[in-house]
């Protein structure tokens, strides 16, 4: 029998065009940025859990419904340019790497967020309300994410979904800093997700994608009616943030990322501490990060920490 599977997409009118960047200027934008998230993600008081992330699995149905949409829609004209330029920061590296953009229509918004909703909610122990989805984003060769925090008041508890890969042939790793800013290298692959406390918890992609394509979607909730829910302390019952985990030794490689290649003698750590071992004290060491990481030629890339 014959099969017909619908196609829904939305059609871009024209590419945004991306301004022009002078990459001497970047390095300090950069340095002002990083000390700026620092402060910011030092602001939030609640928290949800003790890592302030966790990676999980979609639903099969969930996996297909999302995965053929981007199948159908991954070509022009359904796929633009994403609009970035000044007024937005130096967050995604436009300037070197075409950050791509896959709109969603809102009856595809809307039931894919209720049913990711439950998935948060059942991570991060309390009622959600959705406040944001946004993507689908595709990265290119070359791709940087700035480490940053996002909107306290709308990005309480999130979710990082991997749609895609496209000739990603080494990891790219999410990079997650706990509540003891301790670095966390989470590898994923299609239909893996990411929970992160976003407004609190850093985060970023600071290591050049190496080559293909990689598309993601990121949905946002907090707590239902609290708007001004970061400015309170968490309620009894939250899981305790995990600080102190004893000592720390690299037994793996530099390169064996998310498979306990650092254990520490409190094993609730998890698997996905960077092998590097690195722990930022201030935002100074964040831009530190972001230039240690980069390519070894460009901006900001090749200096070791």
């Amino acid at each position: 029998p014959e099969i017909t599977v619908q196609n829904h997409g939305v059609v871009g009118i024209k590419n945004h065009v991306q301004p022009v960047v002078p990459p001497e200027g970047v390095p300090n934008e950069v340095r002002s940025t990083s000390l700026s998230e620092w402060d910011r993600h030092l602001r939030i008081k609640r928290t949800f859990s003790a890592l302030a992330f966790d990676k999980g699995r979609l639903p099969d149905d969930m996996f297909a419904s999302l995965g053929a949409y981007y199948y159908n829609n991954r070509n022009p004209p359904h796929k633009v340019l994403e609009e970035w330029g000044r007024h937005k920061g130096v967050f995604v590296n436009y300037w070197e790497s075409d950050c791509n953009f896959i709109q969603i229509p809102w009856h595809l918004k809307r039931r894919w967020q209720g049913r990711l909703r439950e998935l948060v909610e059942a991570w991060a122990g309390v009622d959600l309300e959705t406040t944001d989805m946004y993507g689908m984003r595709e990265y290119t060769k070359g791709a940087r994410l700035l480490t940053h925090v996002d909107r306290e008041s709308t990005h309480a508890a999130s979710l990082i979904v991997n749609i895609a890969q496209v000739n990603v042939d080494r990891p790219w790793t999410i990079e997650v800093l706990d509540h003891a800013d301790r670095l966390h290298e989470v590898v994923m692959e299609p239909g893996d997700i990411v929970y992160y406390e976003s407004a609190k918890a850093l985060h970023g992609r600071n290591t050049p994608l190496q080559g293909g394509n990689y598309i993601n979607l990121f949905t946002h909730y907090r707590p239902t009616d609290d708007p001004d829910w970061f400015r309170k302390e968490s309620p009894e019952g939250t899981p305790e943030p995990l600080i102190d985990v004893g000592e720390c030794r690299l037994e793996g490689k530099l390169d064996q990322y998310s498979q306990g290649a650092v254990t520490c003698d409190n094993k609730a750590i998890g698997p996905h501490l960077s092998p590097t071992m690195f722990t930022a004290k201030n935002g100074m060491d964040l831009f530190n990060w972001w230039q240690s990481v980069g390519p070894d030629e460009g901006v900001g890339g090749g200096e070791e920490l």
